[in-house]
């Protein structure tokens, strides 16, 4: 699952979207506002409540895997959502240990699914298996789209447009619990603990 990431690097967000700025975090949690990608940037609430339902449900991933045949996503829209990282948590006896996932400061994508309820847009995050050299810490990852599947993506055409290069080179290091609080967004969030 991905319940937290970052964007840090202001310039290279800049780099990657033809100027345009982003408010830097170093944690992003379920009900922000994020930044998500369409035609055009834009923020979008970070939960997802189908059309049809009741009462919101709030859903901050989705499965690449059912992502088609789960009613609450069958008929949503798809999005892309910039990050420079995200956080695992790791469970061993009890005590969970959060990490630092990253890509050595580069901007990606996570490949998202959006829609609207009662007049308010939330999005999740779309979630896969995560690469043998993850599993150790978490058996799911967010579903780094490949930069040159963007369009394909948007369009929900058919395919597994994850980029594998990327997520072969993700690193990981233990963080202190310090990010378990929303509220803490600074830079302390990704101090590696040294152990």
């Amino acid at each position: 699952m991905c319940g937290r990431f970052t964007i840090r690097n202001e310039n290279a967000f800049q780099n990657q979207f033809g100027g345009q700025s982003v408010s830097p975090s170093f944690n992003i949690a379920p009900g922000n506002k994020i930044t998500t990608m369409t035609d055009k940037l834009s923020t979008t609430n970070w939960g997802f409540t189908p059309l049809w339902a009741d009462k919101p449900f709030n859903l901050v991933n989705a499965r690449f895997e059912t992502l088609s045949t789960k009613p609450s996503f069958r008929d949503s829209s798809r999005c892309l959502i910039p990050a420079d990282g995200w956080y695992e948590w790791k469970i061993e006896e009890g005590v969970k240990t959060p990490y630092f996932h990253h890509l050595d400061g580069d901007i990606f994508c996570f490949g998202g699914v959006y829609g609207g309820y009662r007049g308010r847009v939330g999005c999740a995050v779309v979630t896969t298996e995560a690469s043998d050299h993850l599993t150790e810490i978490h058996e799911r990852m967010p579903f780094i789209v490949h930069r040159s599947h963007y369009k394909d993506w948007l369009a929900s055409n058919d395919g597994n447009f994850i980029d594998q290069t990327a997520t072969n080179r993700v690193k990981f290091y233990a963080v202190s619990t310090y990010v378990n609080n929303p509220q803490n967004a600074d830079q302390k969030c990704i101090e590696k603990i040294i152990s």
